[in-house]
Formats: C-alpha cells, sequence, structure tokens
C-alpha cells in the first residue's frame, strides 16, 4: 500500500508544509542541506545532495501523492518525474517567486520548466485568482491554497498593562520595507517593536540607527516564534510584492492578535478585519495606533477567525481532491 501523501520542501523549516501536510494526513520533509551552504561549488554539490534524497525518498515511500514547494526548480522536476512514472499525483506550490515575482531572476528564466510542470501537475497551488488564470493560460489547473491551522497555540489575548507590543514578522526579504517599519517605530515611542529575521541581512545604516524601541530578535525556531506571537498585542506585516498573501497574516488571526498589513487589493480581500496601512512611516504608524485603539475588540478578532476558517475549509477541499486525483 502507498505511503501517504509528501509535501517536500528543500527549505530548512517550513511550518506552511508541515500544516498543510497534518491537514492531508501526510508527512512534510524537509530536505536542506545547511552545512552546503555558501559559494557556488558548494551550492551545486548541496542541489545535487538534495536531489540524491528527494529522490530517494519517492523511490523508498512511494507517497499515494506529492505536494513539493516551488521554488526552487529541481524538486519540482523530481517530483514531476515521480509522478509521470508512476501515475500518482503531483501538485506544485509555487509561491509568486517562482512567477518571477520579487524581481527573481532565475525565476524568470526557468518559466519554461514552471510551465511544463504546471501542465502535467494535478493542482498548482497559488496566493491568488491572477496566478490562477497565469497557470490556466499554460494549461494548467491553478488552485488558491493559503495557510493551513498552525500545529501551536497561544493563550488568548488579553490586556496586561505596560507598554503595547508589536511583532514585525519578516525575515529581511527584498519585498519587506523594513526602513518603514523602524521610521514608524521611531515615530510611536511608547510602543515596543520587535522585528524578525536573521540580523545579518539588515542593511547596516538601518542597524546602526535603531530607536530604542526597536529590538532585532533574529531567526526564531517554532517555539520562540510562537512566544513571540503569544507576546505580541499587534502583528505588523509589511509587502511591496502586490500579489503576496503574507503568512504571518494568516498566523495572526489564527492567535487571536490585532493585525497591520500592507494596503494591497488582495490583502484588504483576505484580511477584511485588519487595518490596512500604505508603506510609509505615516501610514504604517497610523495602522498600528489604530489597531492599538482597537485591541478591546473581541468579536472583531472573532469574526475574522471565522471567515478564515471557513475558506481554509474550502481549499483544503479542493486540495484534497487534486491529491486524491478528483475534480473538486
Amino acid at each position: 500500500m502507498a505511503a501517504p501523501v509528501s509535501f517536500i520542501t528543500w527549505q530548512r523549516h517550513a511550518g506552511r508544509a508541515e500544516e498543510i501536510a497534518d491537514a492531508l494526513g501526510g508527512t512534510a520533509v524537509h530536505v536542506h542541506q545547511r552545512r552546503l551552504s555558501g559559494s557556488t561549488p558548494r551550492t551545486l554539490l548541496r542541489y545535487a545532495a538534495s536531489a540524491a534524497l528527494t529522490a530517494g525518498h519517492l523511490l523508498v515511500r512511494r507517497p499515494s501523492a506529492v505536494v513539493v514547494t516551488n521554488p526552487p526548480v529541481v524538486p519540482g522536476l523530481i517530483a514531476t518525474a515521480y509522478g509521470a512514472i508512476t501515475g500518482r499525483p503531483v501538485v506544485l506550490d509555487s509561491h509568486p517567486t517562482s512567477f518571477g515575482a520579487k524581481d527573481h531572476a532565475v525565476a524568470q528564466r526557468l518559466l519554461p520548466l514552471h510551465r511544463a510542470m504546471a501542465r502535467r501537475a494535478a493542482a498548482v497551488m497559488v496566493t491568488t485568482d491572477q496566478w490562477v488564470r497565469v497557470v490556466e493560460g499554460w494549461g494548467g489547473r491553478g488552485l488558491v491554497v493559503h495557510e493551513a491551522p498552525p500545529r501551536w497555540t497561544v493563550a488568548p489575548w488579553a490586556p496586561r498593562g505596560g507598554r503595547p507590543q508589536v511583532l514585525f514578522a519578516g525575515v529581511f526579504g527584498s519585498d519587506e520595507p523594513v526602513d518603514v517599519v523602524v521610521a514608524a517605530a521611531r515615530a510611536l515611542p511608547g510602543v515596543d517593536v520587535a522585528i524578525t529575521g536573521d540580523p545579518r541581512k539588515c542593511p547596516p545604516q538601518l542597524a546602526a540607527d535603531l530607536p530604542a524601541n526597536v529590538r532585532l530578535v533574529g531567526f526564531l525556531d517554532p517555539d520562540a516564534y510562537r512566544r513571540a506571537v503569544e507576546d505580541a498585542d499587534v502583528l505588523l506585516v509589511l509587502t511591496t510584492e502586490p500579489t503576496s498573501v503574507v503568512r504571518a497574516g494568516y498566523e495572526a488571526v489564527y492567535a487571536g492578535r490585532a493585525l497591520v498589513l500592507s494596503d494591497t487589493p488582495v490583502l484588504r480581500e483576505v484580511f477584511p478585519d485588519a487595518e490596512h496601512a500604505p508603506n510609509t512611516a505615516e501610514g504604517v504608524a497610523a495602522g498600528l495606533e489604530r489597531a492599538l485603539a482597537a485591541l478591546p475588540d473581541a468579536g472583531r478578532r472573532s469574526r475574522a477567525l471565522e471567515r478564515q476558517q471557513r475558506r481554509w475549509a474550502e481549499q483544503l477541499a479542493a486540495l484534497q481532491a487534486a491529491v486524491g486525483g478528483r475534480r473538486p
């Protein structure tokens, strides 16, 4: 008998893969050779080792279906070959960068491979209807699939007194306006702001001139991140990519925390109960002030959670049909 669904990712840690695999009754498989990071020769060796481990997992486990994160494109190619040989469904989890968004030059050059994989896939998980139309234009089947409920839980928000706590959940990605976050915090000296992500990726000129109410807390492991969310009054999540549906926004709603997001049409549609702000210091500061003022409104957070749970149930049903080789 075939093993359950495998969700394969070439990342050090991927909560998304683990949570969606749980929802499908499957297993998340993280293939990450951290010791082989660095120079180009080491990167090539890392890709070769990761490819071998990925193929080995599929040959030994022979899962009933495969979900695979894209980018990078290599694990998707291996999974596509597995699907062609075994006849088992393969679903691509294609993030906006896989389409060349966020100025991802490598993904732009590899779009022909992405297109070919999409045509053979049972489905391609994407963030927005815009990408669904792109996939369908390629002859594939696009599915909007966001975030499953997290494995962790946190205590409900309650007034604690003291200084308000804001968590900016990010990784110093190219689409994250961290400078705007710091400038907004400078305008709100009575609010403490914690910024996640490897501090080595923080622009040096920014790190050298942080206001007293801003802390760089580093890259947090899952348990530390859970504690940071629990300690927060507001989660702040900003992006300059108009098709991005930010994972941390989902985490804020699942955790029952107030949420401030960039003001894009997609994020307004997905998170109508959040505060939305332009990616400017003045706009973000005003959004944080509105969110903090609305903290006593527990009904707002409850409505957001109910809406999100309904949406996830619909998305999960479509995904279950795809990994089962069926149309919903």
